[in-house]
């Protein structure tokens, strides 16, 4: 007996179990949301820094432009910022900037008078037709040239989808959020979003499937040399179904 302690014969006193609680990031943002609500800038600042990346890359596919697609975000955080007093919390912040960015986009392409983009003809830009190459602003270390390649292309194919179904498939495919989620975040009901991700999709893949018509060997050219550095994971297969 040690202390007043008792142990049994032969055994040492155990070391304390110490574990900290694990991290609740739900919980993080409420706190840097109230304060943030509260006028607290840094708070604020916290939750851009969290939320950047993923804004920045989705306002990117929006637009097909990394400059535009910048500034978008830009306006987005800015029109969060200033509407911060009235956020409820009735969806998380991911998806309330989500619904923030795409109406700024959907007002800006409204603005530009922009028409639909019809999924049966080519749109003709100042660079030229749907095989131009744009320059992948998504937001991460930079990968393999061959990938880079891909991406650009198929960053190209997603600037020529009518903007409901880019909105609806860059929600999905590119972000994530499930098909309840667009519905809220497009303002659309649910059968609709999915008829929008589904032609989304079945567009793209004709685009896919066309281009490599013209280049054959590609696409599969250019997963297999970034498979063999590591960098399989660029979107060079065919979206996934949620």
């Amino acid at each position: 007996m040690q202390n007043g302690v008792n142990h049994e014969p032969g055994s040492s006193p155990a070391a304390k179990d110490i574990s900290l609680p694990a991290r609740n990031p739900v919980n993080e943002d409420k706190a840097l949301i109230d304060a943030s609500a509260q006028g607290d800038a840094a708070a604020f600042g916290e939750l851009v820094r969290r939320y950047e990346k993923r804004v920045v890359a989705a306002a990117y596919r929006l637009c097909g432009d990394r400059q535009e697609g910048e500034d978008l975000a830009q306006d987005a955080f800015i029109k969060a910022w200033r509407a911060m007093a009235g956020y409820r919390g009735q969806a998380s912040f991911h998806t309330w900037m989500m619904t923030i960015l795409t109406n700024l986009w959907k007002d800006k392409l409204r603005k530009k008078q922009l028409p639909a983009d019809s999924l049966d003809e080519t749109v003709e830009g100042e660079e030229g037709r749907i095989q131009k190459q744009y320059r992948d602003g998504a937001p991460g270390p930079a990968a393999e040239a061959e990938a880079n390649e891909m991406q650009e292309v198929l960053s190209g194919f997603i600037r020529e989808l009518q903007p409901e179904y880019r909105e609806a498939l860059v929600l999905r495919d590119v972000q994530g959020f499930s098909y309840e989620e667009v519905a809220v975040i497009t303002g659309s009901s649910l059968g609709t979003v999915k008829s929008r991700i589904n032609r989304g999709r079945t567009s793209l893949k004709a685009m896919v499937l066309a281009y490599q018509e013209q280049n054959p060997g590609f696409f599969r050219l250019s997963q297999t040399r970034a498979d063999k550095t590591g960098a399989g994971k660029a979107e060079g297969g065919e979206p996934h179904e949620g």
